[in-house]
């Protein structure tokens, strides 16, 4: 914001001691909704921690209803310092280009999901993610560590019978799976 600009409009009202000759500031408070802001949370010259406590009461963030991005200045929800676009274009410039692995896919920084990539261009999407495959997995560290947490003091897997049939039970569950989730990878 330029000098002198406000969110408001309007300048914050400082609040000094009423027995202070020099009537020094201590606290800005911001001119819609009284909100105080402290100089001394601020780590900076006394000047600049002054300085900081004023343009935070200026621009309340209580009373903000949006902010400016901060690549193309235009509006943007509050609470987001780039609008949508500029975080996805970020996102995309940011992405690795891969060959195409033959899918299945997922829209660019979305949660639409293809197998092909005709489906996705048949969407209108220009970007797609390729997606990690996972499938059911059970993994016996984590029965073991349950029943041990359950068990006295010093168990160890030691302590448990037939954990190796156990083992292959679990190695014969996890292979036998087939069913897939998928999650997109913005970083490529």
């Amino acid at each position: 914001m330029a000098e002198g600009q406000t969110t408001h409009g309007i300048e914050a009202i400082v609040l000094v001691r009423a027995d202070d000759p020099d009537k020094k500031p201590i606290l800005y408070a911001c001119p819609k909704c009284g909100g105080l802001n402290s100089p001394a949370i601020y780590i900076a010259t006394e000047e600049r921690k002054h300085q900081a406590a004023r343009e935070a009461a200026e621009n309340c963030y209580t009373c903000r209803t949006h902010n400016t991005c901060d690549t193309c200045e235009c509006e943007t929800p509050k609470g987001w310092t780039r609008c949508e676009s500029c975080r996805f274009k970020a996102r995309l410039e940011a992405a690795v280009e891969v060959p195409d692995d033959g899918g299945p896919y997922c829209a660019f920084d979305g949660d639409e999901y293809f197998q092909e990539l005709d489906q996705a261009a048949d969407a209108g999407l220009e970007w797609v993610s390729p997606c990690d495959i996972t499938y059911p997995r059970i993994d016996p560290a984590d029965i073991y560590d349950s029943l041990l947490s359950d068990m006295h003091e010093d168990a160890s897997i030691d302590d448990l019978n037939a954990t190796a049939a156990l083992d292959a039970a679990i190695d014969a569950f996890n292979k036998a799976q087939t069913q897939q989730s998928w999650f997109g990878d913005v970083k490529r």
